[in-house]
């Protein structure tokens, strides 16, 4: 199977350890302007026991590649090439299934030209927000989340957990938990202008942001400003709360305001995750990520109001939200 990776940096290495775990034989491609990029890939396929079992090339352009076709396409690069980086594949490459990061693009404009070059070239998309992959989320949404609506789900934690750069994983988790579309997102609790983010160039946000869902559930996202608070996850739906320590995967659940069960449950990596998704794939021609159409009506929404917000306090208007 042909497969091609496109940024090779932090998260696409652990992609590609991912990958490597795959127990048939891959050609990959690893492609990244960075030098350095490819390095750290590089080190970090070789940490793999499988790595042997499949050929690897590292390079730094598309150009170089001499495949014509890949069955599946990871895109890993920053938010603000990949609608340019999605393009120049799928003119020059057979693409059957690709898988993008998020945030998927800075631009609303990207969205709709991107939905129409994947729909021409039929080209299969997930969106990676795995969350709703997680057993643990799976058993949450199974046991606990009422069917009626009125969910209510709180994620807080000091401004290191990056408001701009992953409310699109729980507003991802609160689509799956419940079912229900985004209706609105609120900017009004939001602090006064804007933070720069440890991702060179691009920018964050503190205060809170909410979302509210087509059947009255409730998403509240609040990142305080200096502060390092460690980051929890609250769920409340019809008699049940789940009260989620983000980073040490301990929980609590409380029936009618008693303590029903307190546990831990595994953290997954993305080194973890890829190639799981990958054999999904290959099987059934899907997986447990969101699909790229449902992803899209999530991001239009949380870039437009968050592009609102940031024109507000820049010194320019712009059409573009830098952030990643």
């Amino acid at each position: 199977m042909n497969l091609l990776l496109i940024g090779a940096g932090q998260l696409g290495s652990r992609h590609l350890q991912s990958c490597l775990k795959l127990q048939y034989k891959l050609n990959i491609y690893v492609v990244d302007h960075s030098e350095n990029s490819l390095a750290l890939s590089e080190e970090r396929a070789n940490e793999i026991e499988n790595s042997a079992n499949h050929k690897l090339h590292y390079l730094t352009d598309l150009s170089l590649i001499d495949e014509l076709s890949f069955e599946i396409l990871i895109i890993a690069t920053g938010a603000s090439v990949r609608f340019e980086v999605l393009a120049n594949v799928l003119k020059s490459f057979s693409i059957k299934y690709a898988i993008l990061e998020k945030v998927l693009f800075q631009k609303l404009q990207d969205f709709t030209e991107a939905t129409f070059l994947l729909e021409e070239n039929k080209v299969t998309t997930f969106v990676n927000c795995p969350l709703r992959v997680y057993p643990f989320f799976k058993e949450i949404k199974k046991q606990y989340i009422s069917a009626k609506g009125g969910t209510k789900l709180k994620y807080v934690g000091g401004e290191w957990i990056g408001l701009a750069c992953n409310s699109i994983h729980y507003l991802d988790l609160m689509n799956f938990l419940t079912g229900e579309e985004l209706s609105d997102i609120s900017t009004e609790h939001l602090d006064d202008g804007f933070i720069n983010s440890k991702r060179p160039g691009n920018i964050e946000f503190t205060g809170n942001l909410d979302a509210s869902f087509s059947s009255g559930s409730k998403l509240t996202i609040e990142a305080i400003k200096g502060s390092e608070q460690n980051s929890t996850i609250e769920i409340a739906s019809g008699v049940y709360q789940i009260v989620i320590e983000e980073l040490t995967g301990k929980y609590c659940v409380f029936e009618n305001g008693l303590l029903v069960e307190d546990s831990h449950y595994n953290i997954l990596y993305q080194s973890d995750l890829t190639h799981r998704m990958i054999e999904q794939i290959e099987e059934f021609g899907l997986c447990d990520l969101i699909d790229f159409d449902g992803s899209v009506k999530l991001h239009q929404i949380f870039i437009s109001k968050l592009l609102e917000h940031y024109n507000k306090f820049s010194d320019i208007e712009t059409k573009t939200l830098p952030i990643t």
